[in-house]
């Protein structure tokens, strides 16, 4: 279904998860040429010993070249989205912020190797799935979230990611670039003759999870066509797929550090949580 959203005031207070948005554990998943790549863990109120909870990934955007690290934090701790990670572990979820390398840092910039970052959110996930027992993630519970740059890497994790007995529940993209083909813009980021092998809409297939696509319809950065072509693969393969579209709404409504236009991040929020209160029985 397409779901259209007028852009009216939201009451829903996020101070507290603004004051805590670094992660509370943020160790390395990997290292690379000597440099270590991170992730933060969110844990819930009441994580005990014994215990299950959902798992909820979140990708940052940044255009691929750049993360946040707020004056609070002495490292990279949860970035942009670190916010809604503390969000949901405080609703229950163990919530995992992936970092990822920036193009600036893989050497010659010219060769823009998109697929390494990939590369390295599927070692994030991997990392925590292959900990699932540790970190009392219940397997058949686990769902993804990117915005932005961060929605295309997410939407490739959601496209291509495999693991045996292992599926996404669902995957929100967030104003995502879906694909890097035919966009006037993004298309010159990639080399052509990987551009579809980096899309996720070209990677959408009968296996593909549910997905949520959230988008605001004025959007001067990725355009909202990126998520009505994402929307309408979905459907042509019968994967189940909602897009919603917030009007008077620009880039980066979700980042509510970064945005001005807090009631749009408050929709955006709203509309996820729509999709996980029908299981929170389940948990």
């Amino acid at each position: 279904m397409i779901y259209t959203y007028d852009l009216v005031e939201k009451n829903m207070d996020l101070s507290t998860c603004i004051e805590r948005h670094s992660g509370d554990e943020t160790i390395t998943y990997k290292t690379v040429e000597g440099a270590d790549i991170l992730l933060s863990i969110y844990f819930p109120h009441d994580y005990e010993r014994g215990n299950q909870y959902p798992g909820f990934f979140f990708i940052h955007g940044g255009g691929w070249e750049s993360h946040k690290i707020f004056a609070d934090q002495g490292k990279w701790s949860g970035d942009h989205l670190g916010y809604l990670a503390r969000y949901y572990a405080d609703k229950g979820y163990v919530a995992i912020s992936i970092n990822y390398r920036l193009l600036q840092e893989l050497g010659q910039k010219e060769n823009y190797r998109i697929s390494d970052l990939y590369e390295d959110c599927v070692d994030a996930v991997n990392y925590v799935l292959e900990r699932a027992e540790v970190y009392r993630i219940d397997m058949q519970n686990v769902y993804l979230l990117g915005e932005s740059a961060g929605g295309h890497l997410a939407g490739l994790v959601a496209t291509k990611y495999e693991r045996k007995r292992f599926a996404f529940k669902r995957a929100f993209l967030v104003n995502a670039i879906t694909e890097l083909v035919d966009d006037e813009v993004w298309s010159m980021r990639v080399p052509q003759e990987n551009a579809k092998q980096l899309s996720p809409l070209y990677n959408v297939s009968e296996g593909t999870c549910p997905v949520t696509l959230i988008h605001g319809v004025k959007d001067h950065v990725v355009n909202p066509k990126h998520s009505e072509l994402f929307y309408q693969r979905m459907q042509t393969f019968h994967r189940e797929c909602d897009l919603h579209q917030i009007a008077d709404t620009d880039h980066a409504f979700l980042l509510v550090e970064y945005t001005s236009n807090q009631n749009a991040c408050r929709i955006g929020i709203e509309i996820i949580d729509s999709y996980l209160e029908e299981r929170q029985d389940e948990f």
